[in-house]
C-alpha cells in the first residue's frame, strides 16, 4: 500500500461540480490502466492533464519523484 507524503494545493477551480463529473468520465476512458507506462504515461502525466482541463496550476516539477527526469517538461 502506498502512503502519500504530502499534498499539494493547486489552487480551486472555477467548473462546477458537474463539469469536474464530467472530466472525470472523459479522463477515465482516455487513461485506461492498461496505458500506464512508468516513464511516459503515469500518475504526474495524469495529473498533468486534470489539472489542465480544470484550469488550475500543474505540478511543480520539482520534487516530483520521476516526473523531475521527464525531457518534454
Amino acid at each position: 500500500m502506498y502512503t502519500y507524503r504530502e499534498c499539494i494545493v493547486l489552487g480551486e477551480t472555477e467548473c462546477s461540480i458537474a463539469t469536474v463529473n464530467r472530466i472525470l468520465r472523459e479522463l477515465s476512458r482516455e487513461w485506461p490502466g492498461h496505458s500506464y507506462d512508468l516513464l511516459s504515461r503515469n500518475c504526474n502525466h495524469f495529473c498533468d492533464v486534470l489539472c489542465e482541463r480544470l484550469a488550475v496550476p500543474k505540478l511543480p516539477g520539482k520534487g516530483i519523484g520521476i516526473r523531475s527526469s521527464r525531457s518534454s517538461d
